[in-house]
């Protein structure tokens, strides 16, 4: 089977060949006409009417073009905004790992953020979360409707998020515009609810290695108590052994 793309290439370049195959053939075919018919009015008419076919035809293909124009736009306009925030995003996760690098970027960069490491690397991931958010609903990829359940039910379900807008929501509105700026009003419109209905804050999540730790360290007081219950009981059966097997040899006597 022949794969589709070659198949649409070799179709594409056959059409294009008979189009200009009737183009430069076209004077000799009025010439035969000529020859068998001598109403040049009425030839001049059908030509008139061609004229007005191919004049639509003509801006057909001009709005394709301009339709194909726009959407390489879009298309560059993503793969630009894609590659700057990797290029930010690594930033970031270098600065995650580093307090050094992330005293460099400026920390807590004058906003409302605890100075500690812990908090603002919670600040640095939820700013690479709510940019990655905000890029899938200016490229079209989130609706109006996934954000809001993302911000209600993800975003700010936590301190951290809440506290995050709290920090940068009014800068974040300010310096944007277009879909990203409604992006912002429509996070600000969920963190207001939030705040105002009171509603249910996450709690910390478990921490497993935590558990595992506690469960070893437990394990460490008990092994000496298991060590004396492994001695005696050794004992024991050591002992019954010893009479078992003297039992033995004075029966044999």
């Amino acid at each position: 089977m022949i794969p589709r793309r070659p198949t649409m290439a070799v179709f594409v370049t056959i059409i294009s060949a008979v189009i200009v195959c009737l183009v430069v053939l076209s004077p000799l075919a009025l010439a035969g006409i000529a020859r068998f018919r001598s109403d040049w009015v009425q030839l001049s008419n059908i030509g008139q009417t061609y004229g007005a076919i191919s004049a639509v035809l003509s801006a057909l293909a001009l709005g394709g073009i301009i339709a194909s124009l726009l959407y390489q736009s879009r298309d560059s306009r993503i793969a630009h905004e894609q590659m700057t925030r990797t290029f930010q995003f690594d930033l970031i996760k270098l600065g995650l790992e580093d307090p050094s690098l992330m005293a460099a970027a400026g920390a807590p960069w004058d906003a409302d953020v605890a100075s500690d490491f812990e908090s603002l690397r919670q600040f640095l991931f939820i700013q690479m979360w709510v940019s990655y958010l905000a890029g899938n609903y200016v490229t079209g990829a989130d609706s109006e409707t996934a954000v809001r359940q993302v911000a209600e039910l993800e975003l700010f379900h936590g301190r951290p998020g809440r506290a995050y807008w709290s920090a940068v929501g009014e800068r974040q509105i300010a310096g944007s515009r277009g879909r990203r700026n409604h992006f912002f009003r429509i996070l600000d419109d969920e963190y207001r609810k939030a705040i105002s209905g009171n509603a249910p804050v996450a709690g910390p999540i478990k921490n497993d290695a935590s558990l595992a730790s506690a469960a070893s360290a437990s394990s460490i007081r008990l092994n000496p108590v298991r060590r004396v219950c492994a001695v005696v009981l050794a004992a024991v059966i050591g002992v019954l052994i010893g009479r078992l097997w003297r039992r033995n040899g004075d029966l044999a006597l």
